[in-house]
């Protein structure tokens, strides 16, 4: 499998989530895709899936409803919007170190395996996005991210670390599987997945005080409410609203006691 199959485990995990949409789309139009989510949904909740194991499902609905509207032109509008998802699951945001990053590196089987963990973390490119980068998409000191999950290129320009590994990162989707598996094990981190990398990537972006809009653009996310969800690690300016409250509330404890005297 090619395309978007390419960014997931495996062609079977795919294979196996829309064999489970078929009972609801099977026979119907393309813009039914929020009904047939709906009715999928009621089933699996019957059923006691958990939110995580239905959203994934619901999930390729919403990204083949975008797809045929942004791409395709089989729609007319945009319908991903109207698959909605399922509230309660829990988010997982893993975020490395430096020294995290480094161990993981060392820990790969094979060179292409370091740079496109190198590569990954300081760059913030999914790992679709990694694979499929090409020798013209190096241009001189960023990347041009072709193939993007919302359907637009994007530039990213590369810190000095990641300026002399090589594209492109010459790996098939199982042969990186393979070697994260097993630098991960041998870096005992075991639970961090690819992905994480990217959140890392992310993570680093936020904490140095890019502002989201610049974090969101570099990701390449739609909207920078998606970014939202890493603004909690940018906390320099809470410790300056602290300080500067600190001050006042010293102030008016000084004043309270002068006017009791």
């Amino acid at each position: 499998m090619t395309g978007e199959a390419a960014a997931l485990r495996s062609a079977r995990d795919l294979q196996n989530k829309v064999r489970s949409l078929l009972p609801f789309v099977e026979g119907r139009a393309l813009v039914d895709v929020a009904d047939a989510a709906e009715e999928a949904k009621r089933k699996w909740l019957a059923e006691e899936l958990t939110p995580a194991t239905i959203n994934r499902r619901l999930a390729i609905l919403r990204r083949v409803a975008n797809l045929a509207y942004r791409q395709w032109g089989w729609l007319d509008h945009p319908l991903g919007s109207r698959v909605l998802l399922l509230p309660g699951e829990k988010s997982r945001h893993v975020y490395l170190t430096p020294k995290d990053v480094q161990r993981l590196a060392a820990a790969a089987p094979e060179r292409s395996v370091k740079h496109a963990i190198l590569l990954a973390a300081m760059s913030g490119m999914r790992r679709s996005e990694l694979l499929a980068l090409r020798k013209e998409d190096r241009q001189g000191q960023v990347l041009i991210v072709r193939h993007s999950k919302n359907g637009k290129p994007r530039v990213v320009p590369l810190p000095p670390e990641a300026r002399s590994i090589p594209v492109p990162i010459k790996l098939t989707v199982d042969e990186l599987r393979k070697g994260w598996d097993r630098a991960r094990a041998k870096a005992g981190l075991r639970d961090v997945r690819f992905h994480d990398l990217r959140h890392t990537y992310a993570s680093w972006l936020v904490q140095a005080e890019a502002p989201l809009v610049a974090v969101r653009d570099l990701l390449g996310h739609s909207h920078v409410a998606v970014t939202s969800r890493y603004a909690h690690l940018a906390t320099r300016h809470l410790r300056a609203a602290v300080r500067r409250m600190r001050g006042v509330g010293q102030a008016r404890v000084r004043a309270q006691g002068r006017k009791r005297r």
